[in-house]
């Protein structure tokens, strides 16, 4: 095997995880955010460890695949991983393309999911501050 077929059979097998890990992502924060309504501190911990363990994988993976359209000369845009995906054989390209496809969908999911999560925890930091009478203080002494 060549090291050019090597390499695309890296990518094959990290995109193959990365939309496996994108689910994982999306069932984490979805389970999150249900922690979040019940404050359950221990469940949250756990979840935010599961969460950060599983981000540091797709993290990896997509400094290698960096890395793999470096070592290609493609450069790192999504044109060049465009480029990359048509490296692949004609009857592995539409299976690679619908699986580049499918990570970018989760990835998308697994933002918005995040951006609701924070969204609820800055309810929930604003609730306190007014509960803890700090609303009007916290406007004049945030620092901006």
């Amino acid at each position: 095997m060549s090291q050019r077929d090597k390499l695309l059979a890296v990518i094959a097998e990290d995109l193959q995880q990365d939309r496996d890990d994108y689910r994982l992502l999306e069932r984490h924060m979805e389970a999150l955010y249900g922690q979040l309504l019940a404050r359950d501190c221990p469940a949250i911990d756990a979840s935010n460890a599961a969460i950060a363990e599983t981000v540091e994988g797709l993290t990896q993976r997509a400094q290698r695949r960096s890395k793999v359209l470096g070592a290609f000369g493609l450069g790192a845009t999504p044109e060049a991983m465009q480029r990359l995906l048509g490296a692949f054989a004609p009857t592995r390209r539409p299976t690679i393309t619908a699986l580049w496809s499918d990570v970018g969908a989760l990835a998308a999911r697994c933002q918005q999911l995040n951006e609701r999560n924070g969204n609820l925890l800055a309810m929930h930091h604003e609730i306190l501050s007014q509960l803890l009478g700090r609303g009007a203080q916290a406007a004049v002494y945030a620092p901006y």
